[in-house]
């Protein structure tokens, strides 16, 4: 599809500051420049962000659409879940999820309610050539009880702002409300997925649901990005709910390699039942430190990880883990613990050399700015000082280096 004047424009200038760029209209009196600057900003963060979409033409009306977007890392492991004939999006947004299930599904109903939005996304999935996504313009709501088809899957990533653009998180609080709806969308479909913010509940989430058959707690580059709910007709009981704590691989996309073994995701699947009856023993630091990814920390699985990999807790609400042997291919970040140290700075620095540490606390009453001027270290280098409490609830400082 051939650029249009304004679409070349924005993408001969894709690589400017957009600030610069909206200050500059008297210098291009013909372009509507702060479309461009919006769009150029817009480009900039689909970049690292969605980069399948970094490409001439593609439009991006609205910024709080792309700051809600799913990234591509996190859509293209939901898609890869789940196939069929029919899936139904019915929180569309910017499309990024519905783009990627059009991949494994053989049609996509994308149901979006801001004209504007939905306008861009059919040009957008055009560019992309995704041809087998039908649009509706409407509520969540108005498309359930208007529809007479059934689907395979339905999608929904409920909207996580109020009225005033605050920021919420309870489901009866999203747009559309869950729970309102949960009923409804199981008589069009057999199973219904439900993205949520991570810093909601995940019990309280499952207990107000009720239905879940699984849950999924995503992590990538270090943070925690979505939980996932599979609710299904036919309920499993809550404390026997499969949770799949799982760290996304961090390096960058290349679309033309093959998906590479060690590309998998890394995962540790568990229950509240099992995490009830683990028995986590507790130790001083022995040779090993292990960090659990952020999926495994959200999901809580905080004595089944002990007692899975045989490993010692430092305390009850350190949830760093020691060993005396190496575990290999733990969900964790591994490091070797080269000393101990008392909490001062004359017994941490000589076991830094150069002065450069990157510090991380754990159930620990100082920050790791605090830390960092209390112990006289600048940030960096490849040390590790893990300030923590131990089961005898003394502060200490674990120097080490990655295993």
């Amino acid at each position: 599809m051939p650029l249009t004047p304004l679409q070349d424009f924005i993408w001969q200038h894709r690589d400017d500051d957009p600030r610069q760029l909206a200050l500059s209209a008297k210098k291009y009196p013909n372009i509507q420049i702060s479309i461009v600057s919006a769009q150029v900003q817009a480009l900039q963060k689909i970049r690292p962000k969605i980069p399948t979409w970094y490409r001439p033409g593609m439009e991006f009306p609205l910024a709080i659409s792309l700051e809600q977007a799913s990234s591509e890392r996190t859509a293209r492991f939901k898609a890869g879940l789940f196939s069929g004939k029919k899936i139904a999006d019915l929180t569309g947004g910017l499309g990024v999820d519905s783009f990627f299930f059009s991949q494994q599904f053989e049609s996509v109903t994308y149901v979006e309610q801001n004209a504007e939005l939905l306008a861009a996304t059919r040009h957008n999935f055009a560019q992309l050539g995704a041809t087998n996504v039908h649009f509706e313009h409407c509520t969540a709501e108005d498309f359930l009880e208007k529809t007479d088809d059934h689907f395979d899957l339905i999608y929904l990533d409920p909207a996580r702002r109020d009225e005033r653009k605050g920021k919420v998180f309870q489901l009866a609080d999203c747009s559309p409300d869950v729970l309102k709806i949960k009923d409804l969308m199981l008589e069009k479909s057999p199973r219904v997925l439900l993205k949520t913010a991570p810093l909601l509940d995940l019990k309280l989430a499952a207990g107000q649901l009720g239905k879940v058959s699984k849950i999924w707690v995503v992590a990538s580059e270090g943070d925690c990005r979505e939980v996932l709910y599979l609710l299904e007709r036919e309920a499993l009981p809550m404390d026997q709910i499969p949770i799949v704590a799982v760290a996304l691989e961090s390096r960058p996309i290349e679309f033309d390699k093959p998906y590479r073994s060690e590309d998998q995701p890394t995962t540790f699947t568990f229950s509240w039942a099992e995490e009830q009856l683990a028995v986590a023993n507790f130790s001083t630091p022995l040779n090993f430190l292990y960090e659990p990814n952020p999926a495994v920390l959200k999901a809580g699985a905080f004595r089944s990880f002990a007692e899975r990999f045989d490993l010692s807790k430092l305390h009850a609400n350190t949830h760093l883990y020691t060993s005396t042997e190496f575990r290999p291919k733990l969900p964790a970040r591994s490091f070797a613990i080269e000393q101990v140290c008392k909490y001062d700075r004359k017994a941490v620095q000589v076991h830094v050399p150069g002065g450069k540490a990157n510090i991380a606390c754990r159930n620990f009453p100082d920050t790791p700015d605090q830390v960092r001027r209390k112990l006289g270290l600048t940030d960096g280098g490849e040390v590790y000082l893990f300030a923590a409490t131990d089961a005898e609830n003394k502060k200490l400082v674990m120097v080490c280096r990655k295993a």
